[in-house]
């Protein structure tokens, strides 16, 4: 009788983890034979630590990073078995991600919307990927700090582009009272902290500001925000179905944030 379970170990076991290899068996495009110099280098360099957390991997323009990401991610899947999430800043770059994934025969699978995840990305077939803003949102499907969903265990998450990811990142973490969509809610948080910057000497800015005629911008000093962070939190709790995507990521967390007033809107994050 065929044992079937000792054939799958066997197989598992003959797949290659260290990425460099990886890259060695996979087929290549027409005029490929071999990884830049700088990229077997972090790879190496990877693989003696790919046990440590939080890993910072630096390339040069043009030196390759994204094939150095899907190499990664495929030694990781192999290794594991368990789901891998690559991260890009914008869709455009997903598709380019995905090119290049099937230019070498790495199993990539994308993010879609309304949609279960692909079974191959859940039992570690293929690497997900996706935009930043499909996994960090309150509404995540990978799920968030008290959602509904179990949070997947994801044996790796690469984010490609890290130094321009910034911007959407502090976007995510970010609530916005709109003077447009919700002037009695501006006025309220406003006034919260009118006479704190007249003890500071900015009330003429504070008042230009707040009535439209200044475009600066005002940062609620540290130790009032320290002394009403809670008042803000609880009032925005009864608005937090209007913030759906940012309210379960920042409700635990507004000690933390900087409280900024501007002519348009009030921020927290």
């Amino acid at each position: 009788m065929v044992d079937f379970k000792k054939l799958r170990e066997a197989k598992a076991k003959s797949a290659a983890v260290n990425p460099i290899e990886i890259f060695r068996r996979l087929p290549k495009p027409q005029g490929i034979n071999d990884l830049y110099t700088s990229q077997a280098q972090v790879l190496e360099d990877w693989h003696e630590r790919r046990d440590e957390r939080d890993l910072v991997i630096k390339l040069h323009t043009g030196g390759g990073k994204t094939l150095v990401g899907l190499l990664i991610a495929q030694s990781v899947l192999n290794e594991t078995h368990d789901p891998v999430i690559y991260l890009s800043p914008t869709v455009q770059l997903v598709e380019q991600i995905l090119d290049k994934a099937n230019e070498y025969s790495i199993p990539a699978v994308p993010y879609e919307k309304n949609t279960d995840f692909p079974d191959d990305f859940l039992t570690g077939r293929s690497v997900l990927v996706c935009t930043y803003q499909a996994l960090f949102n309150g509404l995540s499907r990978f799920g968030a700090p008290g959602s509904k969903r179990e949070p997947l265990t994801a044996g790796a998450i690469i984010l490609d582009d890290a130094h321009v990811s910034f911007s959407t990142m502090r976007d995510s973490f970010t609530l916005k009272v709109e003077k447009e969509n919700d002037e009695e809610g501006y006025a309220i948080l406003t006034n919260m902290f009118r006479n704190d910057f007249d003890r500071i000497g900015k009330l003429g800015t504070f008042d230009d500001i707040v009535s439209g005629a200044d475009y600066g911008i005002l940062e609620v000093p540290y130790w009032s925000w320290r002394a009403k962070s809670a008042q803000v939190r609880e009032y925005l709790r009864s608005k937090a179905d209007d913030y759906p995507f940012v309210w379960p990521l920042l409700r635990d967390a507004f000690d933390y944030c900087h409280a900024l007033i501007l002519q348009r809107n009030v921020e927290y994050g």
